[in-house]
């Protein structure tokens, strides 16, 4: 057996109350983040940093479509959507 391709990406866990569910993402994949009041923001993830603590958030860094960085809080973010280039 021989490894044939690598690719890294980030697993992504979705729970809405009683359910849950894991996505899995490439890391240059284009994204659709929702945000819990229904705006988006679409780009990509530069960089991820993961809480220290159970309780503590994940933050992602992402550069929007406009070249500009954001810094987002796992708590605020309704959906994850990776869209097809």
């Amino acid at each position: 057996m021989k490894i044939v391709d690598i690719t890294p990406c980030y697993r992504i866990t979705l729970e809405n109350g009683s359910y849950g569910m894991e996505t899995y993402i490439d890391t240059d994949s284009k994204l659709r983040i929702t945000f819990d009041d229904g705006k988006t923001l679409t780009g990509y993830i530069e960089r991820v940093e993961y809480g220290t603590y159970p309780d503590e958030n994940d933050t992602l860094i992402i550069r929007a479509e406009d070249d500009k960085l954001y810094i987002l809080v796992g708590n605020g973010i309704t959906d994850i959507e990776e869209l097809s280039e």
